[in-house]
């Protein structure tokens, strides 16, 4: 069943677009951090590859860049870092600094969403529900909202709140609909509240109670560390620069007198 085109369906959540730029390669300005940063990035640390990414990406200390963003978290995504594929992918969905490619931005969600990653998990969900070869696949879409949603993004919250009333993807349930509705009216979605009071009309009294218990009862399940968070330096890069043992000066001896 296809949706309307009023939907109501939420898309991927945002990342920043700046202006395109020709990638630096294997060299590095020095603003964008201390030695410790970028010689950590050049030989190869997946977290600090992460890091020049983020820097590049929001233009910490050097112009924003998203070809070099895309070059720097590639690096950090082929060693397996989860949020570098949640972001790698943002860039490919929406071809900042790299062409788009919506099967590429499809496979680095479902690695960072199969690691626990839930803004990725709700990125593949739209990606499914717009149609990533032009065809829209509810079933997937349906399945990765509630999995987001069950990690607290409240856009997927309201959008699984959408599929339930209308029985797309997942069979009718207004239960489950002013259950996802009010959960993320809680996190301050307005227009879910007004969702939550409409589907709330279309249920009998013990159901409509069911479903407010259902809501104080829920709690979101954790994303892990890793999905989520990047390992740095205590203090971060900079500070871990800042706190480098300098060497002792060599001591100055008395000339010997003839």
């Amino acid at each position: 069943m296809a949706l309307t085109p009023n939907t109501d369906i939420t898309g991927s959540l945002p990342h920043a677009a700046t202006a395109p730029a020709a990638p630096t390669g294997d060299k590095l300005p020095a603003t964008i951090g201390g030695p410790t940063l970028r010689a950590a990035a050049l030989s190869g640390d997946g977290a600090a590859s992460y890091e020049v990414g983020m820097r590049f990406a929001e233009g910490h200390g050097v112009p924003a860049n998203n070809a070099e963003a895309a070059l720097w978290f590639e690096r950090a995504a082929k060693q397996g870092l989860v949020p570098a594929q949640f972001r790698l992918g943002g860039l490919y969905e929406k071809g900042l600094g790299v062409k788009k490619n919506l099967v590429t931005a499809r496979d680095l969600y479902l690695a960072a969403a199969n690691k626990g990653n839930g803004k990725a998990m709700h990125n593949l969900a739209v990606l499914y529900a717009e149609g990533i070869d032009g065809s829209p696949d509810y079933t997937n879409a349906a399945h990765w909202f509630r999995e987001a949603a069950d990690r607290g993004i409240t856009d997927s919250q309201y959008n699984l709140g959408i599929l339930y009333a209308r029985g797309i993807g997942a069979a009718q349930n207004f239960a489950e609909s002013y259950k996802w509705f009010a959960l993320a009216a809680n996190q301050g979605d307005e227009d879910a509240g007004k969702k939550r009071d409409e589907v709330a009309a279309k249920l009998d009294p013990q159901s409509l109670t069911a479903a407010r218990l259902a809501v104080q009862t829920w709690k979101a399940a954790p994303q892990p560390d890793e999905a989520i968070n990047v390992k740095t330096p205590a203090g971060g890069w900079d500070v871990a620069q800042a706190n480098m043992v300098k060497p002792k000066p060599r001591p100055v001896t008395a000339a010997k007198a003839n």
